[in-house]
């Protein structure tokens, strides 16, 4: 899997759920939404394995190699939005 970052359905749904986000910490601590975001990140990722994989023999055999994956993506994906926060700071936290 890759991020499709040419992929105009991708970002719009990144937005969608980034207005989301937003729009809960109207009336929602900060806190809560972050780590719910991730979480349901976290669960969607487990049933998309469990669908490809189809039988749960094959779900344990490559559970730990999509984990792998999962937490390098992560990782590049907080280096990048981490870098672009802080090279935009004031533009973006003025939103």
């Amino acid at each position: 899997m890759t991020t499709p970052n040419n992929d105009e359905q991708f970002w719009q749904l990144v937005d969608s759920f980034i207005n989301l986000a937003n729009d809960k910490a109207q009336t929602m601590d900060r806190n809560t939404i972050g780590p719910a975001i991730l979480f349901a990140a976290t669960r969607f990722n487990a049933y998309m394995l469990a669908v490809s994989t189809g039988e749960q023999a094959a779900f344990s055999q490559q559970k730990e190699a999509a984990m792998q994956y999962y937490k390098e993506q992560h990782e590049k994906m907080l280096n990048d939005n981490f870098g672009d926060f802080e090279t935009n700071f004031e533009k973006y936290r003025t939103k």
